[in-house]
């Protein structure tokens, strides 16, 4: 007889690693040979019934293999219960990873002579994770602990405990989108002890009882944009407080909807609510008043064909080409075009007055300058005004950047093709780049938030370059000599966002440097900033890898009929290749957007929206 493919009587021998003192971490490596000191005996009867020693039994130690249990040496509160998934993801040669502790649960710790001495069993109680090391015969066993105890302490060098108790928190999650864009959210809000209540329209898949585990509460809520909608909000919340015991009342709301944010910043301020002042939140998603802030190019606003001749009649001489066109309050980069003529000035300004597009971004359409030089996207977090995270990701040239006779008028538009992190620019660039446009976040009022910040560098040392080729693939290169001459007046932003980054960039983040969007968002809301401060420590070291987000865009309109292209393309390269690796062993996650029949907009007219409001109204 055996207890999960273990014989009746199993011995293993194990020893104590001290890790570095910022991992709060003492290592029991548990070994398949007899080569070390300590034993342990285990049999079908009288087994230590501990998480951590049922862990033990489903991954025995067998051939080379090595097990590594996690003691803490410090006493306190988990700040997240899914911490130690997060922080060692994608590590090399790790095939399994386990945590052994609840949303915040208060945990003791010894001192790694206290453990020492202890039998066993006796440290098992200390147990609070565990992770399974790759057999690989070709490394001894030593050297692979080795390797993996470097790792844990470049990942778990981060307070993920803390001194004082961490009470069970509840959030309004008002327009809660598709499963796609909230489900992030949804995993980080149980690992941090905060639970949902949804505020949404009835029907909305979360209202149906198969999603009950990801959230609290359902509430009905008429989500209709409308001047009554701010009100709306605040009355469905306060009505909900007034039903429900003290125990049970909100403390902060968001929302995962983009165009949601400035009503959402009222209602909190209604509701006394922690959030960014409504007026910074409006005025970072109007970019016209977001581009007051550094008035250092031709910029006009214009909401009529009556403005549009106006600014023609006065500026047409002095215009200089090529100009950007975009909504002042737009999103997605959904109607932005460059445009290389007075004749394609006013044949775009005037496409974005059509009333597929008012409807959502209204009549207020920006013009100013292009500005070449590479693109990037900043995203950083502020605790009372100062940085505690900033990373830059190098953001690759859109069909629109190019001279339309280069890549065709019709797919001519900035939707993202591809952004790699971390940043390939020059150091002094992207201090530049923080320094900037920390100035410019403070200008716009905030000091507690989560930016997603677009800019474009002029007189940088590194510029886009195509291959030998000429075709799509390009490059970041340095310019020869490889000097600069940018200095923080030469960051040219493009907008900000206040809110993290899209679901994408946040998954990419959260693999490359071990920070979660998600969880300092939801924590942003409740006005966490001891949290928000312990969640933004990256890896030592900086980033684990470089990483690829790939946007594979149509070219032409139509109807959809690829079935998940994502699916078959990597399940065919997997099959048709011949090599020991294929594409899908480099691929962290993908996501196919779209449905068989599913009509698709020529990128001619600029517009996203039919697909966004699709994939909001799905699980």
């Amino acid at each position: 007889m055996a207890l999960n493919n273990v014989p009746v009587e199993a011995t293993w021998t194990w020893s104590l690693d001290k890790l570095p003192e910022g991992t709060g971490t003492v290592v029991v490596n548990i070994y398949p040979d007899s080569s070390f000191e300590n034993s342990i005996e285990c049999s079908s009867e009288g087994c230590d019934p501990s998480v951590a020693m049922q862990f033990l039994l489903d991954h025995v130690p067998e051939g080379n293999n090595l097990v590594k249990l996690l003691l803490s040496v410090k006493s306190g509160y988990i700040i997240q219960s899914d911490f130690l998934d997060r922080r060692m993801v994608d590590c090399l040669n790790v095939t399994k990873v386990q945590g052994f502790v609840a949303p915040g649960q208060h945990i003791e710790g010894c001192t790694a002579e206290a453990y020492q001495s202890m039998s066993f069993s006796g440290l098992l109680e200390y147990c609070y994770g565990a992770i399974v090391i790759r057999d690989d015969s070709s490394v001894s066993v030593a050297a692979r602990s080795t390797a993996i105890n470097d790792e844990l302490g470049k990942r778990l060098s981060y307070p993920w405990l803390s001194l004082s108790l961490i009470p069970r928190k509840r959030l309004a999650l008002v327009g809660a989108g598709s499963l796609l864009k909230v489900h992030g959210f949804l995993v980080a809000a149980a690992s941090l002890n905060i639970a949902l209540v949804v505020f949404d329209n009835a029907g909305h898949w979360l209202s149906d009882e198969i999603y009950r585990n990801f959230r609290e509460e359902f509430v009905p809520l008429d989500m209709t944009v409308n001047a009554e909608i701010t009100q709306r909000i605040a009355l469905a919340v306060t009505e909900y407080q007034s039903t429900n015991t003290k125990e049970q009342h909100l403390d902060g709301i968001l929302s995962v909807e983009e165009h949601l944010h400035t009503i959402i910043a009222h209602a909190a301020t209604k509701l006394g609510f922690n959030t960014s002042p409504p007026e910074s939140v409006g005025l970072a998603q109007n970019k016209y008043a977001t581009r007051q802030l550094d008035k250092n190019i031709f910029c006009r606003l214009v909401s009529c064909p009556a403005d549009l001749e106006a600014v023609l009649s006065e500026e047409g001489s002095k215009l200089l080409y090529p100009l950007i066109v975009k909504p002042s309050k737009g999103w997605s980069s959904e109607g932005v075009w460059k445009v290389a003529d007075q004749k394609e000035l006013h044949e775009k300004v005037t496409s974005l007055w059509r009333e597929s597009f008012t409807a959502w971004h209204g009549h207020d359409v920006v013009i100013e300058t292009y500005i070449d030089g590479p693109e990037v996207d900043a995203n950083m977090v502020l605790v009372d005004g100062k940085v505690v995270f900033f990373e830059v990701n190098d953001d690759f040239p859109s069909a629109g950047d190019y001279d339309s006779n280069e890549r065709g008028a019709r797919v001519a538009n900035f939707v993202e093709t591809s952004n790699m992190l971390p940043s390939a620019l020059p150091s002094s660039e992207l201090k530049s780049l923080q320094k900037r446009l920390h100035e410019l976040a403070l200008a716009a009022g905030f000091r507690n938030a989560v930016l997603h910040i677009e800019a474009k560098l002029r007189n940088s040392s590194c510029y886009y370059a195509k291959d030998s080729d000429g075709d799509r693939l390009v490059e970041l290169q340095f310019r020869m000599p490889p000097t600069t001459t940018t200095q923080p007046k030469d960051v040219f932003l493009l907008e900000i966002n206040p809110r993290a980054p899209g679901w994408q960039e946040i998954e990419a983040t959260a693999h490359t440097y071990g920070v979660s969007y998600y969880s300092i968002a939801l924590l942003n809301a409740l006005g966490d900033k001891q949290r928000i401060a312990f969640l933004s420590v990256p890896f030592v070291g900086g980033p684990q890898y470089h990483m690829q987000l790939l946007f594979v865009s149509a070219q032409k309109g139509g109807v959809y009929k690829y079935g998940d292209i994502c699916k078959t393309v990597l399940e065919s390269d997997s099959q048709g290749s011949s090599q020991s690796e294929n594409l899908s062993d480099h691929v962290v996650k993908s996501a196919n957007l779209m449905e068989d029949g599913e009509k698709v907009l020529d990128p001619g007219t600029g517009q996203i929206q039919q697909l966004q409001k699709k994939l909001d109204s799905m699980p």
